[in-house]
């Protein structure tokens, strides 16, 4: 009987290093691309939960919030809502309840909403939308709102932002 001879060879150095040439170029692909569409559903979540915000608001205006007079802003904090649903940002930060908030104004007998949310890491950067009206969040450049490294709005700039220069009449709790 013949012996049979199996073929025990292993894979050459030259098929490992094309193999890991391979696996690098595809992840060198896959990656970004894929840090890139989480940062989008992470700027597409504050954009959701601006609107959620807004629409709390709306909601509650009338009822438990006093509308707006004209020359008067009214400034809704966080803190004053039933904030179950927005309990903290796409990081998994908390929002700021003092500056996470709507700002409701008086225009040609239209209510204007604005807002803005803020939410703060432990080490104290910031991520979110700086003051922008309601409208803002429904347009194709929406995802610009979402910033890093916003500061709240001063009551000058809320003043200049929706152009009405009256008192602020703030909601907290």
């Amino acid at each position: 009987m013949g012996k049979r001879r199996l073929n025990n060879q292993g894979f050459t150095l030259v098929e490992l290093l094309s193999v890991v040439v391979i696996l690098s170029i595809l992840m060198a692909i896959a990656v970004p691309n894929i840090i890139s569409t989480l940062d989008r559903n992470k700027k597409e979540t504050y954009i959701g939960d601006a609107k959620k915000m807004i629409s709390l608001v709306r909601s509650q205006m009338g009822n438990r919030i006093n509308k707006p007079g004209y020359g008067e802003i009214v400034r809704v904090n966080l803190s004053c809502l039933d904030n179950q649903d927005l309990p903290s940002d796409p990081e998994g930060n908390p929002y700021d309840e003092n500056e996470t908030f709507v700002v409701v104004v008086r225009k040609n007998e239209e209510l204007v909403y604005y807002v803005n949310m803020m939410g703060k890491s432990s080490n104290g950067n910031t991520r979110g939308i700086y003051l922008t009206d309601r409208s803002n969040l429904e347009k194709d450049n929406r995802m610009t709102l979402v910033r890093k490294g916003i500061a709240a709005p001063t009551d000058e700039e809320i003043r200049n932002v929706t152009g009405v220069s009256g008192t602020i009449r703030t909601c907290v709790n």
